[in-house]
């Protein structure tokens, strides 16, 4: 059977416009009934000395991303009524949505970002908040058995052309602390209880 349409060939078949959006509040989605098959960890900076969740939720909101912060967690510096350290459990987290926080699809898809907030092409990151960075990491790592050879800076992977999380981050460090609590877990013993990591989690 033919199907002829009037003016065939005379123009778009359908007038196709992209619509503008405003976006207030993420796009409403069900609690996951399981967890995300993650693989990388991806370090980043916020750029900006002074930052909080909402500030970078509306940021991302009104550049178009349905989801809002772009990260699965966020570690303030003591700015923006975020305690030094603090740990904030991002929306992607709590929905198990993938991140809009690398350029590369494949990265977001299966990669954890987490995003301190300073700027460290100017500042390195407080003590607090690497003890928290790398606090939150090994427990990533043991949930989810994400190798050391999977953790990196978001620049580090190829493809990503930044310099993110800046020249002033303190990798030598990081390994270092986050090779010092993994010693203190495995040091601790089987009968005492396991310290909680404390993540702050938003309505």
């Amino acid at each position: 059977m033919l199907f002829f349409f009037a003016g065939w060939g005379a123009g778009p078949l359908f007038s196709r416009h992209i619509p503008s959006i405003s976006y207030r509040q993420p796009v409403p989605v069900t609690l996951p009934t399981q967890m995300r098959e993650w693989r990388y960890i991806v370090v980043h900076h916020s750029g900006a000395m002074v930052g909080n969740e909402d500030m970078i939720q509306t940021d991302h909101l009104q550049r178009g991303m349905e989801n809002g912060m772009a990260y699965h967690f966020l570690i303030g510096n003591g700015s923006a009524g975020l305690r030094d350290g603090e740990i904030v459990e991002g929306h992607r987290w709590k929905y198990q949505l993938q991140g809009g926080h690398c350029h590369q699809d494949f990265l977001n898809d299966c990669g954890i970002g987490i995003c301190l907030v300073g700027n460290f092409k100017k500042k390195t990151p407080t003590p607090q908040q690497m003890r928290s960075l790398s606090a939150l990491i090994l427990k990533l790592q043991t949930d989810f058995h994400i190798p050391d050879d999977n953790i990196h800076g978001h620049g580090q992977f190829y493809g990503e052309d930044t310099d993110c999380p800046g020249i002033l981050f303190p990798w030598t460090q990081f390994w270092a602390k986050l090779n010092e609590a993994y010693q203190e877990a495995l040091l601790r013993e089987t009968n005492s209880p396991v310290p909680q990591l404390e993540i702050t989690h938003r309505p």
